[in-house]
């Protein structure tokens, strides 16, 4: 595909997320709400940032988020002297995300351009990284620096010799990323596993050490708020340590991205689980006897927020079906799905899964934090040849795919402004 046609279906895309801003674009429910929640902080800021911190801090919503992406508003805002300005920039960095989620493809899949290129555009058909982008959230910076931490780690990965600078801003990135949404942290075990087999002793101690430096501020302004805030009590009444139950939501969200990939993989999952019939009936029995105890034994312990949950969660509950058993089964259907994509390198896969769930200890867990997040994860660093072989479905494959998550903004888009409940 020529450079010229690239730039036009991308600037397309660009265009639409600026039309969106025109109209007040809400296909993720919650985007308006939050922004006039946290736009006050972003102005303190933007002010005095000493008064600002202090009144950040005073309230225990924003506790227990980070400040950093609201000081760097706020200055950006006092620099520029128009919160609308700030506005249009944010749109345009936000637009990066598409285009490093290419670049991460082009370099894992060495495969057709064309269809590398247009699946990439599917992230400007999530209501949430849309409404992120119009309404000034922080979710897509921290993805943005995500997706680089990934890039660069697979780029380490691709090369035949040790790379000191791809392994550091590797974890570089991430750290950005942590500073703006904490739950990304965990993800730096992932990476230093890796870097751990590959780097001598003495190199891997300095890229800890110079990792320790760049978290520093975070560890001081952790140790400020605890000394000297309800830290602890604030973000106990926000978590949820039943990782059960959170097990369920986020493979039931998962579920909901998986669909499109496991029907056009669908003749090649029913053969692998004809000839692996005793791993689905362990699963399935696992599963089975896990709702059993959690009904008869722990039911008054296993609740469901009345916001968030997902797709699923918010069909249950129209449909009047007792969240915790169709929950079950649409974390039984996520997980055989997914240990069909799996199933040649099942310690690293799992190991993310595992990393990905215990990353969200929350009562209330929104979809909105796996999308996009999902994409960067699935082809990003999950390694599979199964997911390579999507690819080859070509047109076929970005028809579908492109049917189903633009019906899914505009299901969002019609949804919400009725004035229902986010996801």
């Amino acid at each position: 595909m020529e450079i010229k046609q690239k730039i036009i279906f991308y600037s397309l895309c660009v265009v639409s997320i600026y039309v969106g801003f025109h109209f007040k674009e809400n296909s993720s429910g919650g985007a308006n709400f939050d922004y006039n929640l946290l736009n006050p902080f972003t102005l303190n800021f933007s002010e005095n940032f000493e008064q600002g911190l202090k009144y950040f801090l005073s309230n225990s919503f924003t506790l227990i988020h980070s400040p950093v992406f609201y000081i760097l508003i706020g200055n950006l805002i006092k620099i520029s002297k128009s919160l609308y300005f700030v506005k249009l920039l944010y749109i345009l960095v936000s637009c990066s995300l598409p285009f490093i989620f290419y670049k991460i493809l082009k370099l894992r899949y060495k495969i057709d351009n064309y269809v590398i290129f247009f699946f990439s555009l599917i992230i400007f058909f999530s209501p949430y990284f849309r409404t992120s982008a119009i309404w000034l959230l922080g979710d897509n910076l921290s993805l943005i620096f995500f997706g680089l931490s990934i890039y660069y780690f697979n780029k380490f990965n691709e090369l035949d010799y040790i790379s000191f600078k791809d392994s550091f801003l590797c974890l570089f990135f991430l750290i950005l990323c942590c500073y703006i949404r904490y739950y990304y942290c965990l993800f730096s075990l992932f990476y230093l596993f890796f870097f751990f087999k590959k780097f001598h002793q003495k190199n891997f101690f300095i890229l800890i050490l110079v990792s320790l430096i760049l978290t520093f501020p975070a560890i001081f302004y952790f140790y400020y708020i605890f000394l000297n805030f309800d830290f602890v009590s604030t973000i106990t009444r926000v978590s949820q340590l039943n990782i059960y139950k959170n097990s369920l939501i986020i493979l039931s969200i998962l579920l909901f991205y998986l669909i499109p990939f496991c029907f056009l993989q669908r003749k090649s999952i029913f053969k692998y689980f004809k000839s692996s019939k005793k791993f689905l009936f362990v699963i399935l029995i696992l599963i089975f006897s896990l709702y059993l105890i959690s009904y008869f034994f722990f039911r008054d312990s296993i609740n469901f927020s009345l916001r968030g949950g997902g797709v699923f969660m918010k069909i249950a509950n129209l449909s009047n079906i007792d969240p915790l058993l169709f929950l079950s089964v649409t974390s039984f259907l996520a997980l055989i799905i997914l240990d069909f994509f799996f199933k040649e390198n099942k310690l690293q896969n799992y190991s993310l899964l595992i990393i990905l769930i215990i990353s969200f200890p929350l009562f209330t867990i929104f979809q909105k934090y796996f999308d996009p997040l999902f994409f960067l994860l699935f082809f990003g660093l999950i390694k599979s040849s199964e997911i390579e072989k999507v690819f080859f479905k070509g047109k076929k494959f970005l028809f579908f795919v492109g049917f189903y998550f633009s019906f899914f903004y505009l299901f969002s888009l019609i949804y919400y402004s009725k004035g229902f409940s986010y996801l």
